[in-house]
């Protein structure tokens, strides 16, 4: 099993994996925003330079030259100095959609406030974290793990930091084996019938 590591590229073909597997790490929520465009939207954000969802920021794992999983993640600094433009670009995609957006933003404010937020200025924050089901049981996550732990020690960090659906017990199990510990968490919001709350998990960047 040959497994490779490569800094994104801003092309169709890697954008189309971005936005397949950005909408697998957070749980298509992005559908619930912009509907049948989510793909639509991150594509393009991922073709763009300036943004948190930018090419600039992910690393694909290749398993046999096929994409297999992905890592989004930057140092918080940088997210803070690109946060007016992502929103921006947001709105600006959401069109006939606007007031759909709007709502869902109000009614998950706080939970939208605390994903991302309330970071150390050397934090390096892992956004997104996905495998293809095909891809999973074999070390891959772990591998994208041990990447965020690299990038975030050549970017003078101190820290790694996460969000994670507390309903996820699959992904937090897996973070706490990596030496991920919870440290806060959101409000809980009801939506769609459901209690939405996000934990904060950290971990300190062990310096070799």
């Amino acid at each position: 099993m040959l497994m490779t590591l490569i800094a994104a590229e801003a092309n169709a073909h890697q954008a189309a994996h971005f936005a397949k597997l950005a909408q697998m790490a957070a749980d298509n929520v992005f559908t619930d925003f912009f509907g049948g465009r989510a793909n639509a939207v991150l594509t393009s954000m991922y073709l763009q330079a300036g943004n948190q969802n930018s090419h600039s920021h992910s690393t694909f794992l290749l398993e046999a030259d096929s994409v297999a999983g992905l890592l989004q993640a930057y140092r918080a600094a940088e997210a803070h100095a690109q946060e007016a433009r992502t929103l921006w670009l947001y709105l600006r995609y959401a069109a006939w959609q606007m007031p759909r957006l709007l709502a869902l933003g109000f009614l998950l404010r706080d939970l939208l406030a605390f994903l991302g937020g309330n970071l150390e200025h050397d934090d390096f924050y892992i956004s997104f974290l996905a495998v293809y089901p095909p891809y999973r049981g074999r070390g891959h996550s772990k591998t994208l793990l041990n990447q965020a732990s690299q990038l975030a020690r050549q970017a003078g960090c101190a820290r790694l930091a996460l969000d994670v659906d507390e309903r996820n017990t699959v992904a937090r199990a897996a973070y706490q084996r990596a030496g991920f510990v919870e440290i806060d968490a959101s409000k809980p919001v009801h939506f769609d019938d459901e209690r939405w709350r996000v934990l904060r998990m950290c971990k300190p960047i062990e310096r070799v």
